[in-house]
């Protein structure tokens, strides 16, 4: 009889009925696909693990924590003040740009789009937006909007988020306005918002599949969603008046809301309904990223990490219950992405 252990990816054992072995290597327990993790801390520190147990720091702290951390392919971008470009797994940061949005603290000020063969970043220069077609190496300024925008002065974009359907869209919280752009080669567009949407200045912006999401980062109007690409917007309901850090959408299956000190809120039924079975009480979470692992002989798993106050943890089931990995607090804010 043949028992799985524990698998690369971090995950718990699995009992299987069957194992298929080659050259006496149990199939079941080798990922055909390359695995890790980085999250930071609000000291600056940045730290791998490739199992989910045990981990290391690849950058030490400095007293600055990032405000984004974004692997592609096998770089490593990460945003602090300026945004810094790893080509040897993180042993060596380099800076890239020096325009990043200085006022915004979200993951999503950069985003990969691999649809358009770009990354995107919400930059103080002109236009407002820059993008990388080399990984991260170089950057230019993306000059392509309609000449109807014409407060191209300001930094206007402070999120990005990319629908199931391959639209793009910009958020400007100065102006509160939304911004579309359907390809590369478009240009960006205004989205005439038609109702439900208050003009508060503190909007994230996110997504869940084709749903279009902002979300009131102060907590008072929660969650708001938009079925028609950012014309009509909906509130979504459960969420207590918290302030919210992170909206995330694991393989477009759930959405999961990260809050200040009252855990994680999951979507079901349409819902908002809080998610915490695993996690120590009063915890605030800060990133989250989604991890799926396929091993040799086709089995595939699915795994949500959670960057917390109270340490990392991981999901098995899209966020219903969570297993603590690594105790130790990711304080103030966290970023978490998986490759």
């Amino acid at each position: 009889m043949c028992h799985a252990t524990l698998l690369l990816a971090g995950a718990a054992a699995l009992s299987l009925g069957s194992c298929r072995k080659e050259n006496g290597i149990n199939n079941n327990n080798v990922i055909s696909t390359p695995y890790a993790l980085y999250f930071a801390d609000a000291e600056g520190s940045v730290y791998n693990t490739n199992d989910g147990k045990t981990y290391q720091t690849i950058v030490s702290p400095d007293g600055y924590g990032p405000r984004a951390i974004l692997t592609t392919g096998t770089n490593i971008l990460m945003v602090k003040k300026n945004v810094f470009l790893s080509t040897d797994n993180g042993l060596n940061f380099n800076p890239v740009d020096t325009s990043a949005n200085k006022d915004v603290p979200w993951q999503n000020l950069i985003l990969d789009v691999p649809s358009h063969n770009r990354i995107y970043l919400a930059s103080t220069e002109l236009y407002s937006v820059k993008y990388s077609e080399d990984k991260g190496k170089t950057w230019q300024v993306d000059n392509k909007w309609d000449t109807a925008i014409t407060n191209h002065y300001t930094p206007m974009v402070q999120s990005f988020a990319q629908t199931q359907d391959n639209n793009l869209f910009a958020w400007n919280n100065k102006d509160t306005v939304l911004y579309k752009r359907t390809g590369p080669a478009e240009q960006w567009k205004r989205v005439n918002i038609a109702s439900g949407l208050p003009g508060a200045n503190q909007w994230r912006l996110g997504r869940f599949a084709n749903q279009l999401l902002l979300t009131d980062t102060s907590g008072y109007y929660g969650v708001r969603y938009s079925n028609d690409g950012g014309l009509n917007w909906n509130q979504y309901i459960g969420l207590p008046v918290r302030r919210n850090f992170v909206t995330y959408a694991p393989f477009d299956e759930t959405l999961l809301v990260g809050t200040d000190s009252m855990g994680l809120y999951r979507l079901e039924g349409g819902i908002l309904v809080p998610s915490n079975n695993g996690l120590d009480d009063y915890t605030s979470v800060y990133g989250f990223a989604a991890k799926e692992d396929f091993y040799k002989t086709g089995l595939q798993k699915k795994y949500v990490f959670a960057a917390t106050s109270t340490g990392l943890y991981r999901s098995e089931d899209n966020g219903k219950n969570w297993i603590k990995m690594i105790t130790n607090p990711l304080p103030s804010v966290s970023y978490i992405r998986a490759y």
